[in-house]
């Protein structure tokens, strides 16, 4: 097969599937209003999908999933999403979304989201249009404090896991933090 994919060898190259798309001569499109719809919903059955892939990696141990997203300048309509399994807490990078693990017990948390950098001033200058936490978060994470995202200083001074840290419930209770959508 011309451009098969070393990932996954019955199909294509992202680029070659993303190319043959464009080219193709129906009228298919996705409306704005339902692109965040069809994101979140893509979001949840990917998490679902690496939830049920980690805990078979993990031996069902607690690990943590980072939600990466980004657009590629080589194909301008595509968005890439990244499902990266962690033992180990990440430490909190811009442009990612991070949820704590447990199989065990089905516990799943939300541990935080945060925007591209290029995107945060703007955010804070204009706080009054997004969530308090959110913004705080940002703060937090320019500030380079990482208390805020659960580690705690060592006794040299250099930031680690606080073992007593817990992050939000993703349960009954409504969320008080609105995940960030491009």
């Amino acid at each position: 097969m011309e451009n098969q994919s070393r990932y996954d060898p019955t199909r294509k190259t992202v680029g070659a599937i993303y190319n043959d798309a464009q080219n193709s001569k129906h009228d298919a499109y996705v409306l704005n209003e339902d692109l965040t719809a069809v994101m979140m919903s893509s979001l949840v059955e990917d998490l679902n999908e690496t939830i049920c892939d980690g805990a078979i990696e993990h031996g069902n141990k607690p690990f943590y999933i980072t939600v990466h997203e980004k657009k590629d300048l080589q194909m301008p309509r595509a968005l890439l999403r990244r499902m990266i399994k962690t033992k180990y807490r990440p430490y909190p990078e811009d442009d990612t979304m991070v949820f704590y693990v447990d199989p065990a017990i089905n516990d799943v948390r939300f541990c935080w989201c945060l925007p591209h950098w290029s995107e945060m001033d703007n955010m804070i200058a204009n706080h009054k249009l997004f969530h308090d936490d959110l913004v705080n978060e940002i703060r937090a994470w320019k500030a380079h404090d990482l208390h805020h995202f659960g580690f705690m200083k060592n006794e040299i001074g250099d930031w680690k896991p606080n073992p007593n840290w817990k992050d939000k419930h993703l349960g009954e209770e409504k969320p008080k933090f609105k995940i960030y959508s491009y």
